[in-house]
C-alpha cells in the first residue's frame, strides 16, 4: 500500500521536528561541557517513532562523572521533557562499541549525527 503525499509529508516534519529539539538539547548541553559527539538513534532515526516514543540521544563528552547518576543528573539537566540522553566519554564509547553496545554500535553506523561527524564516522570504519 502506498502512503498518500500528505501523510509522509506529516510524517517527515514530525520526525524533523523531533531531531530539532534533540540539536537544541545538544547545542544547550555544549555550552557546559565538551561534547565530542552526539547522534539521535533508536526509533526517531529510524523513522518508524510514534506519539509515546523518546527521543534517544548518545552524546559523547570529556569529563562525565564516573558515577551514572551523577551522570544521568548532568545529561538530563537541560533535557527536554522528550529527550533521552545517555552519555560515554570518548575511551568509554570505544569499549562500549566493541562489546557490542546497540546504542554505541548504532550511533556509529546508523545514528542521525547531530555533531562530530567524524568522531562516528572513524569508528563505524574501523573493524571491531
Amino acid at each position: 500500500m502506498a502512503w498518500p503525499a500528505d501523510v509522509l509529508a506529516r510524517r517527515e516534519r514530525e520526525r524533523e521536528a523531533l531531531l530539532e529539539l534533540a540539536r537544541d538539547y545538544v547545542r544547550s548541553l555544549s555550552r557546559r561541557m565538551p561534547v565530542v559527539a552526539a547522534a539521535v538513534v533508536g526509533s526517531v532515526a529510524r523513522g518508524d517513532f510514534n506519539v509515546w516514543s523518546d527521543v534517544d540521544v548518545v552524546v559523547v563528552a570529556e569529563g562525565l562523572p564516573d558515577r551514572t547518576p551523577d551522570r544521568a543528573a548532568l545529561l538530563s539537566a537541560d533535557a527536554p521533557g522528550r529527550v533521552q540522553a545517555v552519555g560515554f566519554r570518548p575511551d568509554e564509547f570505544d569499549v562500549a562499541r566493541r562489546k557490542g553496545n546497540r546504542l554505541a554500535r548504532e550511533a556509529s553506523e546508523a545514528g542521525v549525527v547531530l555533531s562530530g561527524g567524524d568522531f562516528f564516522l572513524q569508528r563505524s570504519r574501523s573493524a571491531s
